[in-house]
């Protein structure tokens, strides 16, 4: 079995597992959400048909894949595979590969509540540590943060509540994060330009 090194998902520097940021460019280090996992399945899905179809067993006179994902707020996903064509007798088997023939209505739960956490803010000359107070959160694969040009997004999801929290950040900043028993610390330093 060949392992594969973990890499940064937007540079594609090889990076060590215990690393939080991307020391090329500087980007946090995360995993894939929901919908990157499923777009990275399809795509896999995409190359496997190809390579089927490019065999010279079978003859193709044609047709299209058409995968469309819908979603807003406050209402759940939908998905929807449709096929033409010599893809036609595929569509069952790639619906059962996207997970599809089952209800992603468990993967995907309307909460009951939103609510802002409480959130304290500590600044010295270098550094700025946030920290959010989260008491329904267990383990840190209920939190999403997302790192954008000027501002965090830090969701949490517990079982009948979402928490939300977007947080300013000055630009070329580095961000570090820890979380222990219901506190997210976020840790903002300033990069030197």
């Amino acid at each position: 079995m060949i392992w594969k090194r973990k890499q940064c998902n937007f540079c594609g520097y090889n990076l060590k597992n215990d690393w939080s940021f991307c020391p090329n460019c500087g980007r946090p280090v995360r995993e894939f959400g929901i919908f990157e996992r499923m777009f990275n399945e399809i795509e896999t899905e995409f190359q496997r048909i190809d390579k089927e179809f490019k065999k010279p067993r079978i003859k193709t006179s044609g047709g299209e894949i058409h995968i469309t994902v819908q979603s807003g707020t406050g209402m759940e996903p939908r998905i929807e595979v449709r096929t033409s064509g010599d893809y036609k007798n595929l569509e069952p088997e790639i619906k059962r590969k996207l997970g599809l023939s089952e209800s992603i209505k468990n993967t995907f739960r309307k909460p009951k509540k939103t609510e802002e956490p409480e959130t304290k803010m500590s600044k010295n000359k270098d550094k700025t540590i946030i920290t959010i107070n989260l008491p329904d959160i267990k383990s840190e694969d209920q939190i999403e943060i997302k790192q954008f040009e000027q501002s965090i997004e830090v969701k949490a999801f517990a079982k009948d509540k979402t928490y939300f929290k977007l947080i300013p950040i000055p630009a070329n900043s580095v961000v570090n994060k820890t979380f222990r028993n219901g506190v997210l610390e976020i840790e903002i330093k300033n990069k030197a330009i």
